[in-house]
């Protein structure tokens, strides 16, 4: 009896020793989550400025030769299929989140020194510390070619991450959350990805995983990426937010992009030859009641908010429809080959918007469009939110929408007066004329002699708002249908919301196509 005690003892504390072992060794989501709630319990303390004064007055030039050697890139002497290079920490992006990578053992802390890089002839005195840790990173894949590893997911600044399918250039981003954008007196919050685990993947692996921890003064948050590269590139995330403050304006599964000017509106930079300047043209977005709306981008000098009100929407995206390389005529920046990013919320995301701001800019450099998932519900400090979605990079895709899609918006204005309408009424107004290109699914089959009945509304609705000159005619270059109307908006000064599309027996061939006129 003793005997059996001693050894039930004996297997209980191997077993703990067991369980303790594997325990430290174990590695999964619920441990990044546990820190966050941890977190957001604790004073925010930002990223320190990890930049040492050897760097701080190097030119762009000298700061573009400082780059990853090769020959130490994560997991090449493993001959994995994913491998990863780093970048390092500069003026523009002075702070060094922790990175771990993760095996069978465990996380491992990853080590930093001045070897991993090439200086290009850089001579740097005092050599720099050893601990000074890595601006962020970009992971490599064959995803273009069998025999090369280009990068497509890259990580670098606040919670902001870029991605690439087959045969890309980088373009729009993605972010982890936005907070307060564009609130009139209020400065808006950019909270980072402070720390990263790096899953190392199998020798066969088309998919890699990598965790985050985000924290920011209003929110921390545990953040799951499973990223499959390809001619789609596919980020399925899981988040779990926890908020240490009280949220006027939180933006879910965001997107920034850039647009200067496109085929709806002049180049207003003057001296500048290219016809068409941005990431990304339009928005697009499927709602919870089948219908598919396309948004043109457009330029103002003042700050643009648009909502789109759903419950549990189907999905929206910021989208690079134009790929003609003479709409851009840049080999450099090659605009035509931008990614496109499609959302698709998974569960339930309740009530609440998806919403579009644009801000004035003349700058390329800058991101001056973001979209997001605005949910109704208040965020009230103490508050915890899980969500999950899968974005999409791609290039085209034919069910996106499944109809017939709007190829470009031309915009013309001024315009003559209408005829028949007093001057008085149109004080203050100046007509505007609209062409709309409409092809795809089959609307190229349609006889010229059998035009789509086009459905055109306004908001304000006539008489405020006068619609003339509207017609629908087919391109005997294209075979595209062309909407033109011409609009001359309410005399009160107040935004024109224009909707319309084409129909055929009373169901829908084209996207939802939608503008606001500013007076």
């Amino acid at each position: 009896m003793r005997l059996h005690l001693a050894l039930a003892l004996i297997t209980t504390f191997l077993l703990v020793i067991t369980l303790r072992s594997n325990e430290r060794h174990h590695f999964d989501f619920v441990r990044i989550q546990a820190l966050a709630e941890q977190r957001a319990k604790q004073k925010y303390v930002p990223l320190p400025n990890a930049l040492p004064p050897q760097l701080k007055n190097l030119t762009p030039d000298q700061e573009n030769g400082i780059f990853w050697n090769d020959a130490y890139r994560l997991w090449r002497k493993k001959g994995l299929p994913f491998q990863i290079d780093f970048y390092h920490v500069s003026k523009t992006f002075p702070t060094s989140p922790i990175i771990h990578t993760v095996d069978g053992k465990g996380p491992h802390l990853l080590a930093y020194a001045p070897s991993f890089f090439h200086f290009s002839n850089l001579q740097i005195n005092p050599p720099l510390p050893p601990n000074l840790g890595y601006a962020g990173f970009y992971l490599r894949y064959p995803i273009n070619k069998p025999d090369s590893l280009d990068g497509f997911f890259s990580v670098e600044g606040a919670d902001y991450f870029r991605v690439l399918a087959k045969d890309q250039v980088y373009g729009l981003q993605a972010r982890g959350i936005t907070l307060n954008t564009a609130i009139e007196g209020k400065k808006e919050e950019f909270p980072d990805f402070c720390e990263w685990w790096l899953q190392e993947p199998a020798p066969d692996a088309s998919q890699i995983t990598l965790d985050a921890l985000l924290d920011g003064p209003s929110v921390t948050g545990a953040y799951e990426f499973k990223i499959r590269p390809g001619g789609v590139t596919s980020v399925d995330v899981h988040a779990s937010l926890f908020f240490r403050q009280a949220v006027e304006r939180l933006g879910l599964a965001p997107l920034t992009s850039m647009y200067l000017f496109g085929e709806n509106a002049k180049n207003h930079l003057g001296d500048n030859f290219h016809p068409e300047i941005h990431d990304s043209d339009g928005v697009l977005i499927n709602q919870s009641n089948g219908e598919w709306i396309w948004r043109p981008l457009e330029q103002a000098p003042l700050i643009q908010l648009y909502n789109f009100p759903d419950e549990n929407p189907k999905g929206f995206g910021l989208l690079q429809r134009d790929r003609d390389f003479q709409h851009y005529q840049d080999s450099y920046a090659k605009y035509n080959i931008r990614p496109s990013a499609w959302i698709v919320p998974h569960g339930n995301w309740g009530k609440g918007s998806i919403q579009l701001i644009q801000l004035p800019t003349n700058n390329t450099n800058t991101d001056n469009v973001v979209l997001f998932w605005h949910p109704d519900q208040a965020i009230k400090a103490g508050d915890h939110l899980d969500f999950d979605y899968t974005i999409d990079f791609y290039m085209n895709d034919a069910d996106r929408p499944p109809l017939a899609y709007c190829k470009q918006t031309l915009v013309n204005s001024p315009a003559p007066p209408p005829l028949g309408i007093p001057v008085a009424a149109v004080k203050d107004t100046v007509p505007v004329q609209f062409m709309i290109d409409f092809i795809g699914d089959g609307i190229e089959n349609i006889p010229p002699n059998k035009p789509p009945h086009l459905d055109l509304t306004c908001n304000p609705p006539v008489p405020e708002t006068y619609i003339r000159e509207w017609k629908v005619e087919k391109d005997d270059f294209d075979h595209l249908w062309r909407a033109s109307f011409t609009i001359i908006p309410s005399k009160h000064n107040v935004p024109t919301e224009i909707l319309c599309h084409l129909m055929r027996d009373k169901e829908p061939l084209t996207e939802t196509w939608t503008y606001t006129l500013h007076q």
